[in-house]
């Protein structure tokens, strides 16, 4: 529990450092423009970054389980993960340059998994390509490296294109208009580039916190906690996410609601659910719910018949359980192995003994007893929990048959899949009390150091860099808000004329950007060494 609560502690001195080092981008041009004086920036940046770290998870999703293979990841692996990034991250602080502490979290991440696997680089998930689009690809290639290219080029074209069309529109307005004009309307691109920072930002280290509940939930360090601790834990879902969608998708399609269904087959698809791939391909076929699309049908069950997915076989869902290592062969000695368990606060022994006691394996047969041991794994936050009431309800196992509590109950389970609402405001307010704290030195070299802002400038580069952050959390790509408005803000100085750049402070920005992912990971590789020649890691 103690390692739990150090990992927490030291993912929010991250964050408060990601505060002052990474919040200070967002609110530099207003700042630098004499908008907003440096207090009420922050208070304007606190307000829009909470609002948008509770607005979605995908990036979060990401750090989370889309980077690195989480068998290898621990409590302490985390924290060297973490260490290397805050080392790097206040190097930079101090020497004023605007390096990204989402690389620098990234690079601390796979550092600290290579260390731990002893150089097995096939613990860093380099590449799973997306079938449409490269942007629905996995791992470092899709989620890292494209974006880390992709986002200062379309950053520095768009704060160029947008400073162009500006200059081009107001050429004939007088200096004192467009400073009053631009000064009021920098007000909403600051909190445009406030929220869209929070929106991605703020998202890392959910991910890592909640990276470390799962490894500790499922590790059982949080078994004999207490109830007050219940709401750290983390199961996985065991893979009854994407069954949920399809299980729902099915009762809204009973009940004549062809559109929400098409809507749950599709995340069921996009989660590589075979069902759900057929079943959105079925509405494809037959127009239900969405734009017929007879080709992107046929694309689906070429894939299916490829995969020789039996189409003939598919069943409706039933309770889903999970395997432990050293658990005893016999069902009886296993049942009690699981009641033991279960009698500590183990949520995944309760949600076996709750199978264990719906089918009589090793103990009487004795739904109320199954339906009791889930609702306890439920309130342990253990998404398969719900998935396996709501079976329950679909098929009166035991219940009376309620499909209304069976789509409530598979709503809960996809629910208890996301990022829980503590993590967002901690990380949300740890962020705004960094801000507070010290960013001046960053907004320096970003407004003044670099190219002379004014409130029209100021509003170029934030609508440029908010809207390029924006982008990238809808894919769930963990992109750098130091990129996105230090490329937007050279973009809108291009526009002035390129002799508007100061190249010298320009050059030291790219080189502490292509330093930042390797140098953090050298930190984190060298801490987990470090620890094992200690003996504090195994």
């Amino acid at each position: 529990m103690t390692l739990i609560l150090t990992v927490i502690l030291v993912a929010l001195v991250f964050e408060y450092i990601n505060g002052f080092h990474d919040t200070a981008n967002s609110i530099a041009t207003v700042v630098s423009t004499k908008v907003l004086t440096p207090r009420q920036a922050i208070v304007l940046a606190a307000f829009t970054n909470l609002l948008g770290a509770l607005w979605g998870t995908a990036v979060a999703k990401t750090i989370a389980s889309g980077l690195v293979d989480a068998k290898v990841v621990t409590s302490e692996i985390i924290i060297c993960a973490l260490l290397g990034a805050i080392v790097w991250n206040l190097i930079t602080w101090w020497l004023g340059l605007p390096s990204s502490s989402s690389h620098a979290l990234v690079g601390g991440l796979c550092g600290s998994c290579l260390a731990a696997a002893n150089n097995n680089w096939g613990v860093i998930i380099w590449s799973i390509p997306g079938k449409d689009h490269w942007w629905d690809g996995k791992g470092i290639l899709w989620k890292v490296i494209m974006p880390m290219i992709t986002s200062p080029v379309i950053g520095l074209t768009l704060g160029f294109i947008i400073m162009g069309t500006l200059y081009f529109l107001l050429r004939n307005w007088r200096p004192v208009t467009v400073n009053r004009v631009f000064g009021k309307a920098q007000l909403l691109s600051a909190a445009y580039m406030g929220f869209s920072h929070g929106t991605n930002d703020a998202q890392k280290t959910m991910g890592i916190i909640f990276l470390a509940l799962v490894a500790g939930t499922g590790s059982g360090v949080l078994d004999s906690a207490g109830s007050h601790w219940h709401f750290m834990s983390a199961p996985e879902h065991l893979g009854t996410v994407s069954v949920a969608h399809v299980e729902l998708g099915r009762l809204d399609l009973q009940s004549g609601h062809a559109h929400s269904a098409a809507n749950h087959f599709e995340k069921a698809a996009a989660a590589s659910d075979k069902t759900g791939k057929f079943l959105l391909a079925q509405s494809l076929q037959k127009g239900e719910g969405v734009t017929a699309d007879p080709k992107k049908a046929e694309k689906i069950f070429a894939e299916l018949a490829e995969a020789k997915f039996d189409t003939n076989a598919i069943k409706p869902s039933s309770v889903v359980t999970r395997k432990f290592k050293d658990i005893p062969e016999s069902p009886e000695a296993a049942a009690a192995w699981l009641a033991a368990k279960a009698e500590k606060g183990n949520a995944d022994a309760l949600l076996c003994l709750g199978v264990a006691q719906l089918k009589g394996e090793g103990v009487a047969k004795d739904e109320a007893a199954a339906k009791a041991s889930f609702e306890r794994a439920g309130a342990l936050n253990h998404p398969a929990a719900f998935f396996n009431l709501g079976v329950m309800s679909l098929n009166g196992l035991g219940v009376p048959k309620d499909e209304k509590h069976a789509a409530a109950m598979f709503k809960k389970c996809i629910e208890k899949e996301a990022i829980p609402t503590w993590i967002k405001v901690v990380c949300a307010l740890t962020m705004c009390a960094g801000t507070a704290a010290g960013g001046w030195r960053i907004i320096k070299t970003l407004g003044h150091k670099m190219v002379k802002l004014h409130p029209v400038h100021g509003f170029a580069a934030e609508a440029t860099g908010a809207t390029v952050l924006m982008t990238a959390a809808h894919f769930g790509m963990p992109v750098s808000t130091t990129h996105a408005i230090t490329t937007s803000i050279m973009g809108v100085g291009c526009a002035k004329g390129f002799n508007a750049l100061k190249m010298r402070v320009v050059s030291r920005i790219l080189w502490a950007w292509v330093l930042t992912i390797p140098a953090a990971a050298g930190v984190a590789y060298g801490l987990v060494k470090l620890a094992r020649t200690c003996g504090w890691l195994g």
